[in-house]
């Protein structure tokens, strides 16, 4: 039957002839009535509990994406500031349908993120609303619940009575922030509101015409409301229709990545535990395979976020083809995927690995240019490396960080001793926490020394002398150490600690020259380094003239205006700058004279094969020059033989420093062999 639309229900009725009111059509009326409305009631009582039920699951899911996204930025950037900066870029893309979008405090009330960017310039702790201080509201209930937690208040717009509001918050602890994202309780999605609308309108009809139809005879009032019965059911079966298409749009979210269409993480674990069941079963071997794709963020920073998008639909579509159709492919977040392979033994496993490298070395072709990216893949088998999805999954992601550091463009097999480092550095790393609080840091000294053989200053080098495996070499574990994001105490600690084993040598009437203190990009990028050195110089009384700070040629340029700004706030305080490791960061030259700095280190690479390579004396003796050209002091480091000296020396270097004096020694050996003879 041909569904007749409701608003032509209202002229059916009016040319129905009007007979007579009878009593018994007005009680069979006003039953029908009652019944009608009351099967409607609970239909869209129905319809709005599930409504809102999809509307608390979609807020969830809206917050666990952005989690997971603020994770995948973070533990690629290590950097709060990085994080923060692009978190807000990509947030700004992630708008939803009904005013859906995602709010980010941090723990204090500062809004990192909202669409309206008033509010990130303000912070709103205690910011009121109805005599409630919302934003606190919202943090301290996130802080409770780590997992994340739904919060009802009453929230307003500008110009608007107040709404009840439902909003789903979780903490990311590492930035320690606040993800959330809410709604109006009133608000109901604009499909449902008009069908809402239209029926509330057309019961409102249909009782005026039954009432009019009390003068129509018992027989016809029985005809129309057994059609306008029918019509209803045919208009909530629609709906119903359109209910379920909802449904599949939400299935579809929750189980797919939206940009490559392959399965997400989440849904991806589910397979896996389920395969692993099978294979349990069955007896079957299966593979997880993580792929990482080298050099990806390198296309993102240089041609934009959506030709990165373009390279990941590019990679997931060779992904596909490169595996059977029983093959569980994955986009895991970011540039990483994982694919399944169920029933499959490792010989096997490496002929397709040997074909997915194949296909992803293929050029990339954006705006006519061609890219070459290639990629680090490690492969857990089951049951041998594990018997559950968690362990599977992580040990193929060691076995893909064994392939990077191997290396990259190359797959690796977990194996045992893969994991036993894998929790050894783990172990290094939860211990690294607390060796500040327990002052396991130790200070070593390195001469630096004048073409006359005077005592210039010194280098101060960090080394961990761990209560368990003895002294550690910064090598280790600075990089840790910028990894869980304490690089910037550490490098105030040896600052502080320096500064107080100087002090120390002046009032026993020695004369140590000049410290330099090594200063990592992660300082020179916090805005408020200066004034936490200032603060240092005056707690201890230290004249700033006598300290060195030295900052690698590679992390100035890496955004050389912000450097500028943080080098000329530091050399204000009277503090002088060295660069490090020059001829290794590709200085610009208009730069290099902008910056504030009185010497350049050359890095110990140019001097390690002196006179045996000629290439590096050409570049030793043209850095050298071009340093004399700019009026600065130069610092031959890693100088270990009389022919490295004499050759350093003899073409205008200033200082040397290297094992041909010393190694780094302890604080009592420095003042022994280099304080007490001067």
């Amino acid at each position: 039957m041909k569904l007749i639309s409701p608003k032509n229900i209202p002229k059916l009725i009016i040319i129905l002839p009007i007979i007579g009111i009878l009593v018994t059509s007005m009680l069979i009326g006003a039953v029908t009535v009652l019944a009608v409305e009351e099967n409607f009631k609970k239909e869209k009582s129905k319809i709005t509990k599930e409504f809102f039920e999809n509307l608390k699951k979609t807020t969830k899911q809206r917050v666990e994406l952005s989690y997971n996204i603020i994770d995948a930025l973070y533990k690629d950037k290590k950097d709060y500031n990085q994080t923060i900066k692009i978190m807000q870029k990509v947030l700004e893309q992630m708008r939803w349908e009904k005013k859906g979008y995602i709010f980010v405090f941090d723990y204090y009330g500062n809004t990192l993120y909202h669409p309206n960017h008033y509010y990130m310039t303000i912070n709103r702790w205690n910011f009121e609303r109805n005599g409630v201080k919302v934003i606190r509201l919202l943090i301290q209930e996130a802080l409770k619940h780590p997992e994340g937690t739904y919060v009802k208040y009453l929230a307003y717009n500008p110009g608007e009575e107040p709404k009840q509001k439902v909003s789903f918050v979780k903490i990311y602890k590492p930035l320690k922030i606040v993800i959330g994202n809410g709604v109006y309780l009133n608000y109901l999605d604009e499909k449902l509101v008009k069908k809402q609308k239209e029926y509330e309108e057309m019961l409102n009809r249909i009782i005026k015409n039954i009432v009019a139809g009390t003068l129509i005879s018992l027989i016809i009032m029985l005809a129309i409301v057994y059609y306008f019965a029918s019509v209803l059911k045919n208009l909530f079966n629609t709906y119903n229709d359109e209910i379920k298409k909802e449904k599949e749009i939400l299935f579809k979210k929750a189980n797919f990545d939206l940009l490559t269409g392959l399965y997400n993480r989440e849904n991806f674990i589910f397979q896996l535990n389920e395969f692993l069941n099978l294979a349990q079963r069955k007896n079957k071997e299966l593979a997880v395979v993580f792929i990482d794709l080298d050099h990806f963020k390198e296309i993102n920073d240089s041609l934009g976020h959506h030709s990165g998008d373009e390279v990941l639909k590019i990679m997931a579509r060779r992904l596909k083809m490169s595996v059977r159709k029983s093959d569980v492919v994955a986009r895991f977040g970011g540039d990483e995927f994982v694919i399944l392979f169920y029933d499959i033994d490792s010989f096997k496993t490496i002929s397709v690995l040997e074909k997915i490298l194949n296909k992803i070395r293929e050029p990339v072709i954006l705006n006519d240019v061609k890219y070459y990216l290639s990629a680090s893949i490690g492969v857990s088998m089951a049951p041998n490396d594990g018997t559950n999805a968690e362990i599977l999954i992580k040990n193929a992601d060691t076995a893909m960080y064994k392939a990077k550091n191997a290396g990259k463009d190359r797959f690796e097999f977990y194996t045992k001793s893969m994991g036993e480092e894998a929790n050894k550095r783990i172990s290094l790393k939860n211990s690294l926490y607390q060796a500040l609080e327990r002052n396991e840091f130790k200070t070593f000294f390195q001469p630096q020394i004048d073409k006359n053989g005077k005592l210039f200053g010194m280098e101060v080098l960090i080394r961990w002398q761990h209560p368990t495996r003895g002294l550690i070499s910064p090598i280790e574990f600075i990089p840790m150490a910028v990894e869980i994001g304490i690089i910037d105490k550490i490098d105030l600690w040896v600052i502080e600690h320096s500064i107080i084993q100087y002090k120390k040598w002046l009032e026993k009437g020695y004369n140590p020259g000049k410290i330099s203190c090594n200063v990592t990009i992660f300082q020179l990028e916090k805005s408020d380094f200066a004034k936490e050195l200032n603060w240092l110089l005056k707690k201890h009384g230290f004249n700033p003239e006598f300290l060195n700070l030295e900052v690698t040629e590679e992390s100035i340029m890496k955004n050389p205006k912000k450097s500028l700004r943080i080098l000329n706030k530091i050399k204000k305080l009277g503090v002088c700058i060295n660069i490090d490791d020059f001829g290794t960061g590709y200085s610009s030259l208009a730069y290099l004279k902008k910056f504030p700095v009185s010497k350049i280190k050359i890095d110990r690479m140019f001097i390690k094969d002196i006179p045996n390579d000629k290439e590096d004396m050409v570049i030793t003796k043209t850095i050298i020059n071009l340093a004399k050209s700019l009026n600065l002091k130069i610092i031959a480091e890693g100088v270990e033989t009389e022919e490295q000296k004499e050759f350093v020396f003899s073409n205008g270097c200033d200082y040397i420093q290297g094992y041909y004096y010393s190694p780094p020694i302890d604080a009592d050996e420095f003042e022994e062999k280099f304080l007490k003879k001067g």
